[in-house]
C-alpha cells in the first residue's frame, strides 16, 4: 500500500506508539488526525508538530465514538488509514480491596472497546476508499500473560483474536481494506509502565525500531507484524506459557 497523499487517523496519537506513528506518516507525506482526550495536550502536541491536526475526544466512550466518526465523514471524507493505538496499561492485585469493578474494566474500555467502536464507526467511510488500512495494536502480551497486569493482557488478546476475525470477514466481503496487527514487545518511551513494573526483565525496543518495522509491514499489506521480543513471546505462548508468566511474576 502506498503510504503517501492519505488521511490518517490515529487514535491515542498524543503519546508513545501513537505519536511515534503519526510523526512519521506524516513526514511520509499524508494529513495525518490525531484523537486524544485532552485538548490542551492536543493543542501542545499540534503546536510542537506542525502539520498534525488534533481531534479531541475519548475511544471509550462510545457517544464520542460516534460523534467523531460524524466529524469526520462531513470534515474528511478521504480518510482511508486508521490506526488504533489508544491503550492503557496498569499493574495492580485482584486481592487489593480498594480496586472496585469500574476501575478494573477501564482497559476493557479503551484497548479492546476503543478498538472495535472505532473500526465499526470508520468503516463503511473506509469501504468507500479505492484502498484503505486498519492497523490494530496488540501486545506481545496477546501470547503470554503478565500477571500483575492481568486486564491488560486479556484486552491485546482480544484485539489479536478481533483484528484475525475483522481480516477474514472483510476479505470474504469483497473490500479492498488491509487489516494488519502490530504486535509491539515492551517499547521503551511508551510511558505505559515503569521498567521497573514491565514484569520479567523482558528487554525494551525503541520507538524508532518499532516505527521502522511497523511502516514496513504497511506498506507490503503484512497480516501481523510482530518484532523483537514478541516472536519470543508468540513461540512461548504455544509450547511453555505457565512457566513463562510464572517467571514474569517472580520478576
Amino acid at each position: 500500500m502506498n503510504l503517501s497523499n492519505r488521511t490518517v487517523v490515529v487514535t491515542g496519537g498524543t503519546s508513545g506508539i501513537g505519536l511515534a506513528f503519526a510523526l512519521k506518516l506524516l513526514e511520509l507525506g499524508n494529513q495525518v488526525i490525531v484523537i486524544g482526550r485532552s485538548q490542551a495536550t492536543l493543542n501542545q502536541i499540534t503546536t510542537k508538530h506542525k502539520g498534525l491536526i488534533g481531534l479531541q475526544g475519548d475511544v471509550s466512550d462510545v457517544r464520542a465514538v460516534r460523534e467523531m466518526a460524524a466529524f469526520l465523514r462531513e470534515r474528511y471524507p478521504e480518510v482511508s488509514i486508521l490506526f488504533n493505538s489508544a491503550g492503557i496499561m496498569r499493574a495492580f492485585n485482584w486481592m487489593d480491596d480498594n480496586l472496585d469493578m469500574e476501575q478494573a474494566t477501564e482497559e476493557v474500555a479503551t484497548n479492546l472497546n476503543g478498538t472495535i467502536w472505532m473500526t465499526k464507526a470508520l468503516l463503511p467511510q473506509l469501504a468507500r476508499q479505492s484502498e484503505a488500512m486498519i492497523v490494530t495494536v496488540s501486545s506481545g502480551l496477546s501470547y503470554v500473560t503478565s500477571p500483575i497486569h492481568p486486564v491488560y493482557s486479556a484486552t491485546k488478546a482480544g484485539v489479536h483474536m478481533y483484528t484475525d476475525a475483522l481480516r477474514i470477514q472483510l476479505k470474504k466481503a469483497g473490500t479492498n481494506i488491509h487489516v494488519m496487527e502490530l504486535v509491539p514487545p515492551l517499547v521503551a518511551e511508551t510511558n505505559l509502565q515503569s521498567d521497573a513494573q514491565s514484569g520479567g526483565g523482558i528487554p525494551n525496543m525503541s520507538l524508532v525500531t518499532l516505527v521502522k518495522h511497523g511502516i514496513q509491514g504497511m506498506a507490503r499489506n503484512k497480516k501481523r507484524v510482530v518484532p523483537g521480543m514478541s516472536k519470543f513471546l508468540r513461540v512461548a505462548g504455544k509450547y511453555f506459557p505457565d512457566a513463562l508468566s510464572n517467571a514474569m511474576a517472580r520478576g
